[in-house]
C-alpha cells in the first residue's frame, strides 16, 4: 500500500491498475449497461467516470475534497493559513480585507522577514565555524522564514491574476482597434484606386468618342462594383469598341492590370 501511494504521488506516476479492465468487452457491457439503465456491477465500475466533486451548496457550505495523484485537493481555491498547515506566523496577521487595513502591510513584513533572513544566514555560517552540530536549529529557522515569504508573496496571486487579466484584455483591445484601422485605410486605398481606374477609362473612351455608361455603386457598404468598370462602350454609330470586341477574360486582365499599377 506505501508503495502505491508512492507511485501516485511521484512527478510521472504510472497509470492506475485499472487501465486493464478497459477491453472490448468490458466496454460492450458498460454500454449495454447504460443504455439498459440498470445498476453497473462491479466489474464495471471503474469504466464509468467517477462524479464530479461537490463544491456546496452555499457559499458557507464546506466543499467535498477529491484525490488526485495521491493528495487531497478541495474545489474551493483557498490558502491555508500557516497555523492551519503547523507552522509558526513570523508576521502580523493582518489582512488587506478587514475595515481599515493597510494593504501595503506586506511590503513592511516582507522587509522585516528578509532582514531576519540574512541575520539568521549570518548566524549559521558563524555556528559552522564554531560548532557545526548546532546547525539544524538555524536552517529550521532559515526554513521557516522563507516559508512565511512564500506565504506573503501568494497573498498577492489574486491582485496579480486580475492585473495580468486586466492587461491581458487591453492589448487585445488595441490589436483588434489597429486592425480596424487598417480594415478601414485598405477601404479607402481600394476606393481610391477603383476611383482612379473609373477616371482613366473615362478619359480613354472620350479620347475615343466613345459613351462610357456611369459606373454603380454597391447598396451598403459605398464600394464601387467592379463589374462597373467593364461599362457598355459604344461610339457613335452603334458599333462596338475595341475594348468590347476583346473577350471577358482578357477585359478583367486589362482591369486587374490597371489596379496593379495603381496599388
Amino acid at each position: 500500500m506505501d508503495d502505491q501511494s508512492a507511485a501516485l504521488s511521484s512527478a510521472f506516476p504510472p497509470p492506475p491498475a485499472f487501465y486493464k479492465a478497459y477491453t472490448t468487452e468490458t466496454t460492450t457491457a458498460l454500454a449495454n449497461a447504460v443504455s439498459s439503465g440498470e445498476p453497473l456491477p462491479q466489474d464495471l465500475a471503474y469504466l464509468s467516470p467517477p462524479p464530479p466533486p461537490d463544491a456546496g451548496a452555499g457559499p458557507d457550505d464546506p466543499p467535498a475534497p477529491y484525490r488526485s495523484l495521491g493528495h487531497r485537493w478541495s474545489t474551493k481555491d483557498i490558502l491555508p493559513t500557516l497555523k492551519a498547515l503547523g507552522i509558526p506566523e513570523l508576521f502580523s496577521n493582518a489582512s488587506s480585507d478587514e475595515t481599515g487595513a493597510d494593504p501595503s502591510y506586506r511590503v513592511s513584513e516582507l522587509k522585516q522577514l528578509t532582514k531576519s533572513l540574512l541575520i539568521k544566514y549570518l548566524e549559521l555560517i558563524g555556528v559552522m565555524g564554531i560548532s557545526p552540530e548546532q546547525f539544524p536549529d538555524r536552517v529550521e529557522d532559515i526554513r521557516i522564514i522563507l516559508i512565511n515569504m512564500h506565504h506573503l508573496l501568494n497573498e498577492y496571486r489574486p491582485h496579480q491574476a486580475r492585473e495580468s487579466l486586466i492587461i491581458m484584455m487591453e492589448e487585445q483591445l488595441e490589436r483588434k482597434n489597429a486592425q480596424i484601422e487598417k480594415t478601414k485605410r485598405a477601404c479607402e486605398h481600394m476606393e481610391s484606386v477603383l476611383s482612379s481606374l473609373d477616371t482613366m477609362m473615362s478619359a480613354r473612351a472620350a479620347k475615343h468618342g466613345l459613351e462610357v455608361k456611369e459606373p454603380q455603386s454597391v447598396e451598403g457598404n459605398g464600394m464601387r462594383n467592379i463589374d462597373s468598370l467593364r461599362s457598355i462602350c459604344q461610339d457613335s454609330s452603334g458599333t462596338e469598341s475595341k475594348l468590347l470586341k476583346q473577350s471577358k477574360k482578357e477585359r478583367d486582365l486589362l482591369i486587374w492590370s490597371a489596379l496593379a499599377q495603381k496599388m
